[in-house]
């Protein structure tokens, strides 16, 4: 009989980070991934020699001194990963198909500000009080400031602002709305639903620095998963847990699909809440919670486009470009018959050069409805209907593409796509959502999963507690384990790392 300490449900980055944290607290600590591969959405794969992300584009906040730096250094992986800063006046780029101008955001605070005050000369106060605020919003989160204060979402009063309603607030020039919020892409954020601190965690982290994993953030999951091992923790692959049996609103075991049971103190999911709750035995939950946490709404998911280019044809560009066929970056703005209306096109940082991009990734919104027919199929067994549906999306990505980009198409050796139904297989969130729960300001404490279930030995992580991305993550991996060793003693030690 296999029994451990601390059973971890899912090796996607939150299970990883606290299996780290945990092992190298004392814990005998199993992980359970049900691929051949681990890391979920840091996963990165390689076709004809080029090496694409299936869902990490580019991280925030890794200078000496910032915040994802600290927790790094704190997983005892800072020193271990390669990584290449952006383009410090531009590390992103907003652009709209009826406008030539290519809108930049770039690090630092001053510069922010200087970069579209010069296309925007009368919003200078206006561009000032945007980074002052955003500041504030994140000031409220301790364990994003580490400043030794307690977590409470309660006495936030910045969860029920509407990220829409701010940035009206801020300008009534439209389109430099528009622009503050055309990073949307990395929450998937909806006009009448995202709040505000979702949007201020990742744009005020982002301005202070942004970054690339250099050939691939499957390195990411590597390195974290050294720390574990070197520690005694075990990762077990193809390990597809599908229950989660006990009894006294305990579990005591999990079953995986080869029937094997593994036991376990305390158990950690880092499946999207929904799904792990299927997988519990019905007398352990109250129906109540069952119900709440299952009406839940999701993000929006993805559609991909990964492209393997020419030798030494296309630039590498150490930026991101957000292109929108309207003035309006949000999600509502989606129409299955015009679609697609927006993507983010960004070129891989690989060790071979820094001067030429050896491929090319474009991500749009998508629906599951669209793929919803072969909601009963798996990866690699859908049918030929599906991959002429994949083609002819990827097609009029590219048509798109090529009105900003001419020539692009005749950069592209090959392609290879993704759909929500591929996110949904590999990383088991409902309907392939990009960033899991969708949070809403008008019913914050509703949308926010706390880390405690309501199962005693039960407790959530990953990117449907507070906010998404690796930032997003390691913060929810240090309140899950919060829970176990203790709140105070985990931000000391992120502190002093």
């Amino acid at each position: 009989m296999s029994k451990y300490d601390i059973v971890i449900i899912g090796g996607g980055l939150g299970g990883l980070l606290c299996a780290n944290i945990l092992s190298r607290e004392g814990f005998n600590v199993c992980v359970l991934e049900k691929n051949k591969k681990i890391g979920g959405c840091i996963q990165s794969f390689t076709k004809d020699k080029s090496i694409f992300n299936t869902g990490l584009n580019y991280t925030e906040s890794l200078g000496e001194g910032e915040v994802l730096h600290k927790y790094f250094k704190y997983f005892n992986i800072i020193d271990k990963i390669k990584i290449r800063r952006l383009d410090i006046e531009n590390y992103d780029k907003i652009s709209f198909s009826k406008d030539p101008n290519e809108y930049p955001l770039a690090q630092g605070y001053d510069n922010f500000v200087e970069s579209l005050f010069h296309y925007f000369p009368k919003e200078k106060d206006n561009l000032v009080r945007y980074i002052k605020k955003i500041a504030e919003v994140c000031s409220y989160f301790p364990l994003y400031t580490l400043d030794g204060t307690r977590e409470s979402s309660q006495k936030n009063q910045f969860l029920n602002i509407s990220a829409f309603d701010f940035l009206s607030s801020i300008t009534s020039n439209i389109k430099l709305r528009e622009i503050l919020g055309g990073m949307n892409s990395l929450y998937a954020g909806v006009k009448d639903k995202t709040p505000l601190y979702i949007h201020a965690l990742i744009n005020y982290s982002f301005i202070r620095s942004a970054w690339r994993f250099v050939d691939g953030s499957s390195q990411l999951a590597a390195r974290i998963s050294d720390v574990i091992k070197e520690h005694g923790g075990n990762i077990i692959r193809e390990a597809k847990v599908v229950k989660l049996s006990g009894d006294n609103n305990k579990i005591n075991y999990a079953e995986l699909d080869s029937g094997e049971k593994i036991y376990g103190d305390k158990f950690i999911s880092n499946m999207h809440p929904a799904s792990t709750l299927k997988l519990v035995d019905p007398l352990l939950v109250k129906k109540a919670f069952h119900n709440r946490i299952s009406s839940l709404d999701n993000t929006i998911g993805m559609f991909s486009i990964y492209m393997v280019l020419k030798k030494e044809s296309f630039p590498y560009l150490n930026y991101n470009h957000h292109h929108f066929s309207d003035v309006n970056v949000w999600t509502t703005n989606y129409r299955e018959k015009s679609w697609p209306e927006h993507y983010m096109l960004y070129t891989p940082a690989t060790s071979k050069s820094e001067t030429w991009a050896d491929a090319a990734i474009a991500l749009t919104y998508m629906k599951y409805s669209e793929v919803k027919k072969w909601d009963n199929t798996y990866i690699e067994n859908r049918g030929q209907d599906y991959l002429q549906f994949k083609e002819e999306k990827a097609e009029k990505l590219l048509d798109f593409i090529e009105k900003k980009f001419p020539g692009f198409r005749s950069h592209i050796d090959k392609y290879y796509t993704s759909t929500p139904l591929t996110y949904r297989d590999y990383t088991g969130t409902p309907e392939g959502s990009s960033y899991g729960v969708l949070k809403d300001y008008k019913n914050p404490l509703t949308t926010i999963i706390t880390a405690r279930s309501r199962i005693s030995n039960l407790l959530f992580t990953g990117q449907n507690l507070n906010m998404h991305g690796i930032l997003g993550v390691a913060i929810s991996s240090a309140l899950t384990c919060s829970e176990i060793i203790g709140y105070d003693y985990i931000v000391n030690r992120i502190i002093k790392a």
